[in-house]
């Protein structure tokens, strides 16, 4: 059975509009230091598992969380709505994982910058989905 996070990882890699945007720029939970932008951060949240009298049913909801990194706010938003619009509703075969529906959880911008550092050379905004299959 393939695993959820190397599907999500190989439809990125194969939509047009997200290569050509990052390139093989799309990295599992943490983004390498001094990677150029922009890229995509990707990472598990949060997985249930669905059980009945009898044991696990194998029904999966995994929540994943896509962070969009870009030089400019302008860059990182329009990524994320790339992202967006490649997983959200999606139903069917994803790179031999059978996904039943995946729901939006969330939609934000990162604040990154704080009191004592005001870096404008880096943008982040986060979505967030569900993902509903059988493992």
């Amino acid at each position: 059975m393939k695993d959820i996070c190397q599907a999500v990882y190989e439809k990125l890699c194969s939509d047009f509009s997200i290569s050509r945007s990052v390139g093989c720029r799309i990295y599992p939970i943490v983004l390498p230091e001094d990677a150029p932008l922009p890229a995509i951060v990707y990472s598990p949240v949060l997985a249930n598992y669905e059980s009945a009298l009898q044991g696990d049913t194998g029904f999966v909801r995994q929540t994943i969380q896509f962070v969009c990194h870009g030089e400019t706010y302008k860059k990182a938003r329009e990524l994320s709505r790339q992202v967006k619009r490649i997983f959200q509703d999606y139903h069917g075969d994803m790179c031999g994982l059978t996904i039943q529906a995946v729901f939006i959880k969330s939609d934000y911008e990162y604040n990154g910058n704080t009191a004592l550092k005001f870096d404008t050379n880096e943008y982040m905004s986060s979505i967030e989905f569900e993902f509903h299959f059988n493992e």
